[in-house]
């Protein structure tokens, strides 16, 4: 097990996408954090002084999801909390873009990750996004995102069939996974929890970015002898519930 994660049992904090609200909850709990996933704006400010790490996802946006994220973000910065961005759909409709970029501007991110569509329409180029799935073909310059990553102070996770995270002065590209991890809902957003949890833990943003979306794509590959999906998705959780200190090692300088 990750000892510094387990001894410490990190609140995670998520504001997270209603269809995969129980994966993301399981996936934090399955790398040793606790997770809560308290929305209301009445409750959200003091949620956010318990908590550890917060992670939004606008994965199901309405009105008063909107509101809450906004004002968790906030006061996440103002506590200095980590806090990490998946902008789900980014560049799919007008709501999540100009809703993302209201985001930006208010509120600094450690993290922010999402896939090849949605960090291209983040960094102002023409994304081809549909609903919540990166284009079949979309291709990005990873040369770009390091040095937006850089302006911006923030680490970027870019998410597809190679892995790319920056945070403006380090890069690293990871090529572990497995298609089936797109046959399933919600291994984006399980990786934003993952992530999530180990900045609650005390990494840092570039450790916590790339050891997050390498267990998701690790894991993928141990659960991808399970024969039928039910089992597959079974296997994620067994896989990350099972990851050790010595399963990193190397990660950070090479990727794999």
């Amino acid at each position: 097990m990750l000892t510094t994660i387990h001894d410490k049992k990190p609140l995670i904090h998520h504001l997270t996408n209603a269809v995969t609200i129980n994966e993301c909850a399981n996936m934090t709990l399955a790398l040793g954090g606790s997770p809560v996933m308290a929305e209301d704006i009445l409750e959200v400010e003091e949620m956010v002084g318990h908590a550890d790490a917060v992670v939004i996802n606008i994965g199901t946006l309405n009105a008063a999801s909107r509101a809450s994220q906004l004002l968790a973000g906030q006061t996440a910065n103002r506590l200095k909390k980590p806090i990490i961005l998946d902008p789900v759909g980014m560049g799919a409709t007008t709501l999540r873009t100009q809703f993302t970029k209201e985001l930006l501007e208010a509120i600094h991110f450690t993290v922010i990750k999402g896939n090849v569509s949605e960090i291209k329409t983040f960094i102002g180029q023409v994304g081809r996004s549909k609903g919540v799935d990166v284009a079949s073909g979309e291709t990005l310059d990873f040369q770009v995102v390091h040095e937006f990553a850089g302006r911006l102070g923030t680490t970027l996770v870019v998410t597809g069939p190679v892995d790319f995270i920056t945070d403006g002065k380090r890069q690293v590209k990871l090529t572990v996974g497995t298609p089936r991890l797109g046959h399933i809902t919600g291994t984006g957003c399980m990786t934003a929890s993952l992530i999530g949890t180990l900045l609650g833990a005390g990494y840092d943003a570039f450790e916590a970015a790339t050891y997050g979306t390498y267990l998701m794509g690790k894991a993928g590959e141990v659960a991808d002898e399970a024969a039928g999906l039910g089992d597959f998705r079974m296997g994620l959780f067994n896989a990350i519930s099972l990851t050790t200190e010595e399963s990193l090692k190397g990660v950070l300088t090479s990727g794999e």
